[in-house]
């Protein structure tokens, strides 16, 4: 049996093959045309894009190494 650490550590390393900065930065793309056609055709209030816009740069958004962009 694996030890807590271990598991983390395994699934870490699993994670990191897809999640890497460049998909990162493609998944902030996505999500910032998704909200917006979302607002345009009625799904979303207005207001929302304001709030929504920069939570998905907070999770996404980072430069070619990996690190956060402010």
């Amino acid at each position: 049996p694996l030890s807590r650490r271990e598991r983390r550590q395994q699934l870490r390393a699993r994670s990191e093959r897809f999640l890497t900065p460049a998909f990162r930065r493609w998944a902030y793309g996505v999500a910032g045309a998704g909200l917006a056609a979302a607002v345009f055709a009625g799904w979303l209030p207005e207001g929302s894009l304001v709030v929504l816009l920069p939570l998905a740069m907070a999770v996404f958004y980072v430069d070619k190494t990996g690190t956060p962009v402010e």
